[in-house]
């Protein structure tokens, strides 16, 4: 690998650390990390696991795995629920877990529309281990290694809390949301600095046509000077349903990280199990091949015992393989 594409590749790290933000493609599959207003947005409870494989064919390097919980409390409005994420960058020997409860309450509009609101606490604890780094100055040329006479101070712990919020509107076919994470911007240096964790922006729309099979929809988000749009459709071909997206934005300059991402996901009573590819299209990033992500969502109920059926007890959100 040249060392040009190494310098992308860890301007893309640098970019991840800076948001402390999962960059998941199937960010359905991931609620609580795309909306807290999402908390609880299934019929009873969901149970969920979401791995992904950022270029595997960089040895040790990028992996994120997203597990999460929610149980929607129908009579209360209420929902709870807990995320927990845990991000490993081996190449730059950083570990860091998220845990992130979140709240939501549901308002019923009308027969025809229900809007949601939800906050989130996360607590980050991040681990940086330098031992295993080596500096320039410590190469010699008979292949032995110096002492560094690198001297900088730093924390190889770091523990901060951050606070999110989001809405969410749907109707029977439309769904529609917004969300702001890290509103109180945690200082997030492992130096004796000031490095204010960037706000994450997310908006995010789709509809269901149920005649033609498809769910199109989009996912713009931003932070800091960085923007990234999701647009595609689902093709329900129940039990099955497949996904093709695009990732990027053509007009603008400054992103050349652009991907098609295509998905299959089954669908059996009380699971779902899906699977997703990113194929890098754009010049910078397309010897590094593609990522892959696998998903699995479980619903359960608690209470078991006979119930009304649920569309006539509640207003379904009509988001794909929910």
């Amino acid at each position: 690998m040249s060392k040009f594409k190494l310098l992308l590749l860890f301007f893309f790290i640098s970019f991840n650390l800076k948001s402390q933000f999962s960059n998941f493609s199937q960010f359905y599959s991931s609620p609580l990390n795309l909306n807290p207003a999402m908390t609880g947005l299934g019929e009873f409870g969901r149970f969920g696991v979401l791995f992904r494989n950022q270029w595997p064919m960089v040895s040790d390097g990028l992996y994120d795995i997203s597990s999460w919980i929610d149980y929607n409390f129908l009579k209360s409005n209420f929902s709870v629920g807990l995320n927990f994420s845990k991000e490993n960058k081996n190449i730059l020997n950083l570990k860091t877990s998220i845990v992130s409860p979140s709240l939501s309450y549901e308002l019923k509009m009308n027969y025809k529309w229900v809007v949601r609101y939800g906050i989130q606490f996360s607590l980050f604890n991040s681990n940086f281990n330098s031992s295993d780094l080596i500096f320039f100055d410590q190469l010699n040329q008979n292949g032995t290694l110096s002492p560094t006479s690198e001297n900088f101070i730093y924390n190889e712990k770091l523990n901060s809390f951050s606070i999110s919020s989001g809405l969410l509107a749907y109707s029977e076919k439309i769904w529609g949301g917004f969300s702001i994470f890290n509103l109180n911007r945690p200082n997030l240096s492992y130096v004796n600095s000031d490095t204010k964790l960037e706000r994450l922006y997310s908006i995010h729309f789709g509809f269901r046509n149920k005649n033609l099979k498809i769910s199109p929809s989009f996912h713009f988000k931003k932070i800091s000077t960085f923007n990234q749009l999701d647009i595609g459709t689902y093709f329900d071909l129940n039990p099955l349903s497949f996904g093709i997206w695009y990732r990027g934005i053509p007009i603008d300059k400054k992103n050349s990280f652009n991907s098609l991402i295509g998905s299959v996901s089954l669908n059996q009573k009380n699971i779902n199990i899906s699977y997703s590819y990113d194929y890098n299209i754009s010049s910078v990033l397309r010897s590094f091949r593609g990522s892959h992500e696998i998903s699995i969502i479980y619903n359960f109920n608690f209470l078991r015992r006979d119930i009304p059926p649920k569309n006539v007890r509640y207003l379904e959100c009509p988001i794909p393989n929910f």
